[in-house]
């Protein structure tokens, strides 16, 4: 779970609807994780989410993410911490290891054998079709 206290969050003024108030009210969340600071995350953790992420991290390391979703401040932050955990989450499944099921590896070995099977016997068909058409010349 991410908490404010691990990001640095600004607020800016959104764009969109909001009419006279989108001019007066900070509501867009600019939100900063210094992803080499933050020492409650794994190095294979980081590692992935730097990959994953570029786009989104700057030249000083952080990953800013950024919500005007609503008119709400509270809301935003909210939505930002969301955004975090997603992409937090995201790394953490990348990072774990893939259990190999042997019987599901049977299963898998087959059905592509069968399909195998079933191209190469349509091939075959086609193959026989043509040569049906061809002109039978017997000299």
């Amino acid at each position: 779970m991410v908490f404010p206290d691990d990001v640095d969050i600004q607020f800016a003024r959104s764009s969109g609807a909001g009419g006279q108030n989108v001019n007066k009210v900070n509501t867009k969340v600019d939100m900063r994780l210094r992803l080499d600071a933050a020492a409650w995350l794994d190095e294979e953790i980081r590692e992935a989410v730097k990959r994953a992420e570029k786009k989104r991290i700057n030249k000083e390391g952080e990953l800013v993410i950024t919500s005007q979703r609503t008119r709400s401040q509270a809301d935003n932050v909210e939505d930002a911490l969301a955004k975090l955990q997603e992409i937090l989450d995201a790394a953490w499944k990348a990072v774990q290891p893939i259990e190999e099921d042997p019987e599901k590896a049977k299963e898998i070995k087959k059905q592509l054998e069968r399909g195998n099977e079933r191209r190469l016997q349509g091939k075959k068909m086609q193959s026989d079709k043509k040569k049906e058409r061809r002109a039978k010349i017997d000299w």
